[in-house]
């Protein structure tokens, strides 16, 4: 398979697994190409060639010449000799290629319950009941027009019957004997429903890796449907920085992620209804939590300042605005709420975690973090609120662990280390086909444990439980013959340092809170753990490798994934999107990257 002088203008390729045969002018590039046919590839860095994560197969056809960067992957060891990166590969000619299903961001498990406070229902949307089979006054007034007196008589003066939504009206009111509902928000009308039939909502967490949604009823408060999908701009880079990159280095890079993001919703919205026989249309109101340039790039802000310091938001407080201004495909004219952002990396996904648990209303102290590729930490304490956000990465949904993959059936997701024996735990009991943030970060508490590993993360060489490769240490957890991709599972040095970058993050941002509140780790009375990686965490053996302070396990509380709950409270209570917008106004935001002795927190908070 090698470069043609003979280029022809237009080829088609096979793009496997899905089978989706493309007409591409030569030279197309394949991690482009694999996006055309629907296929979501991991592209952890953007697609610039570092990550290794968009490996493809070239079965048949002509194409570019292997890049010096593949060539260095090949030599250590990381780039399979019958594969190539997607993102560095053009093809020249008719051909198929196959995307392994490691390359591919799979279906993965979605944490999606979290603990759901009874509140006073006040939805930002009311219900206007029309009953027209009885004609009181004796006037003959058309259906609009009669409607139209009925609103005015309930105070609605300013409100608008729109003409457009006068076929629907005229049809429920015939289909339903003259009886019909309008739903308001404010002075405006989103739509018109069956009399029998609630108002419903949707609740979103966005999350820069993953989508949780909730299908809300307005009127009782009950979740009737929930769902989850991997978001759909992690094709694009696994972080917020590469997604940033992504917008400065493309012109249309900004369009590309708001779109594909606002697909994956449309995709849930539709799923969620047809769960309850519905279409989105039913769908009048809207609330999305996320971090703060998941929310930018969703509403169409711009994103650069959020990637260089002092990393300001286009936008601090919530925004309301049309779901169709976007292409979300709700009910006509319904509204999506977008709750306010603390700073550049603190978004309203925190704000809606801490009115999920609560954490405002207590006068103990409270710290609460929510672990993520971004993870956002808060501290309460003697009447102050202190925040930070850290940069924790992706090594904790597997990313940049030779063996490492998300939390997908088959994934390892606990580790135990007795003696000579290694026990693992996968997710759905099926074989072993790598290993996610849970398992990895239980494989080095075990690893130091047993000795295999030092405080440094370093190797005991002398440790006959330890293979050599390639004239380094590395610990196998699954050997090859026991894995389903008949390859062995093992983490190495470099691995265990992936590790120990994230935990430092973390635990580094806790300490310089605790340090500016002038409050000591033994002072805190709950710990907070939420989100969907911190549901699946053994707290005892982040404990071990210094992630988190050092507490009585009663004192920490995994929350499951409370930004969703938060939002489900936006969507029910106009007195939570209140109370956001006033929790601004307290919070300390400490920029890390200001903190003059922040490099000497990280330092020491490397170790095991």
């Amino acid at each position: 398979m090698h470069a043609r002088m003979n280029i022809p203008q237009q080829i088609e390729l096979t793009i496997e697994p899905s089978g989706r045969r493309l007409t591409l002018s030569a030279g197309a590039n394949l991690l482009q190409a694999a996006r055309e046919a629907g296929l979501a590839v991991n592209a952890v860095c953007g697609g610039n060639g570092t990550c290794g994560s968009c490996k493809v197969k070239l079965i048949s056809g002509d194409f570019s010449s292997i890049t010096p960067k593949e060539s260095a992957m090949r030599q250590n060891g990381s780039l399979p000799a019958d594969e190539r990166l997607a993102c560095l590969t053009a093809a020249l000619s008719n051909g198929k290629v196959h995307f392994p299903a490691e390359s591919l961001a799979s279906a993965q498990r979605l944490q999606l319950e979290g603990e759901l406070n009874p509140i006073p229902l006040n939805p930002a949307v009311k219900r206007f009941d029309i009953d027209l089979s009885m004609n009181l006054s004796g006037e003959k007034l058309s259906a609009a027009e009669s409607v139209r007196e009925s609103l005015k008589v309930s105070g609605y003066l300013h409100t608008d019957l729109p003409d457009a939504l006068l076929p629907r009206l005229n049809s429920l009111l015939e289909e339903h004997g003259q009886k019909a509902s309008l739903v308001l928000n404010g002075q405006q009308i989103i739509t018109a429903l069956p009399p029998e039939q609630h108002m419903l909502g949707l609740a979103v967490d966005l999350g820069t890796t993953k989508l949780a949604a909730f299908l809300v009823d307005l009127e009782s408060g009950q979740t009737l449907a929930s769902g989850g999908a991997l978001n759909p701009q992690v094709a694009y880079g696994e972080d917020v920085i590469s997604r940033i990159q992504f917008t400065d280095e493309h012109k249309e890079g900004a369009a590309t992620l708001q779109k594909a993001v606002v697909e994956g919703l449309n995709i849930l919205a539709a799923e969620l209804t047809a769960k309850v026989g519905l279409t989105p249309a039913a769908i009048v109101d809207g609330v999305i939590a996320g971090n703060t340039a998941m929310h930018h790039l969703l509403a169409g802000l711009p994103v650069h300042n959020l990637g260089t310091a002092p990393y300001h938001p286009s936008q601090v407080d919530a925004m309301t605005f049309a779901a169709s201004t976007i292409g979300l495909n709700l009910a006509e004219n319904a509204a999506v709420y977008l709750p306010p952002n603390i700073a550049g990396f603190v978004g309203g996904d925190h704000i809606a975690m801490l009115l999920a648990t609560r954490a405002r209303h207590t006068l103990k102290t409270v710290l609460a973090l929510d672990i993520g590729t971004n993870t956002e930490i808060s501290l309460l304490h003697k009447g102050r609120h202190l925040a930070c956000s850290c940069a924790s990465g992706p090594a904790f949904e597997g990313a940049h662990i030779r063996s490492g993959l998300r939390a997908v059936p088959g994934a390892i997701e606990r580790v135990f280390i007795d003696g000579k024996d290694v026990k693992v735990q996968t997710i759905a009991d099926q074989p072993a086909v790598g290993i996610c943030g849970s398992g990895i970060l239980d494989a080095v508490a075990e690893l130091h444990r047993n000795n295999l590993i030092d405080h440094r993360g370093a190797f005991n060489k002398q440790d006959p439980r330890l293979v050599m490769r390639d004239g380094q240490p590395e610990f196998i957890l699954v050997p090859a013959e026991l894995s389903a991709t008949q390859q062995a599972i093992t983490l190495n040095r470099q691995d265990v340092q992936e590790i120990q970058l994230a935990k430092a993050a973390i635990r580094s941002g806790i300490e310089v809170l605790l340090r500016e509140a002038d409050c000591s780790a033994e002072e805190i009375d709950l710990f907070l753990v939420a989100g969907a990686f911190g549901t699946y965490l053994d707290l005892a053996n982040c404990q071990r490798i210094g992630m988190f302070p050092r507490l009585e396990l009663k004192r920490f509380r995994q929350v499951g994934n409370a930004a969703g709950s938060g939002a489900r409270e936006l969507l029910l209570s106009m007195d939570k999107r209140n109370e956001a917008g006033k929790m601004l106004g307290h919070i300390e935001y400490i920029e890390l990257t200001t903190v003059k002795d922040y490099v000497e927190f990280y330092m020491d908070a490397i170790g095991l």
